[in-house]
């Protein structure tokens, strides 16, 4: 359940003082929160459902890969591919630095 400030239309967050929960706005806009026990395991469920909906498991030896895989050679086994990113790890008027992961041995190399 989501609650915005009368005053200044800014999200309440859940605040708990001396054990009392209040939702506060950075306004200074107070207002006391109480659900009762029902309204609090409704919503625990809701936010179980809503996480179980959105999990993928992913096994260890199938990791999904977001990055593209191009033709480079493995300095360690010699495969042919292998994928691809670049960070920028100096100044931003450096060029960025080219990293590459064997996709058989799994070694990591870059190239300036």
């Amino acid at each position: 359940m989501v609650e915005f400030c009368p005053e200044c239309s800014n999200l309440l967050r859940k605040k708990v003082f001396d054990g009392h929960s209040v939702l506060v706005c950075r306004c200074g806009f107070q207002k006391d929160f109480n659900l009762t026990n029902e309204e609090i395991t409704r919503e625990i469920k809701m936010k179980k459902k809503a996480l179980e909906k959105n999990l993928i498991v992913v096994p260890h030896e199938e990791k999904i890969s977001v990055h593209p895989i191009v033709k480079k050679y493995c300095p360690k086994c010699n495969h042919t591919e292998a994928e691809a990113w670049q960070e920028q790890t100096r100044g931003a008027d450096e060029p960025s630095t080219s990293f590459f992961r064997c996709l058989v041995c799994k070694h990591t190399w870059r190239e300036y």
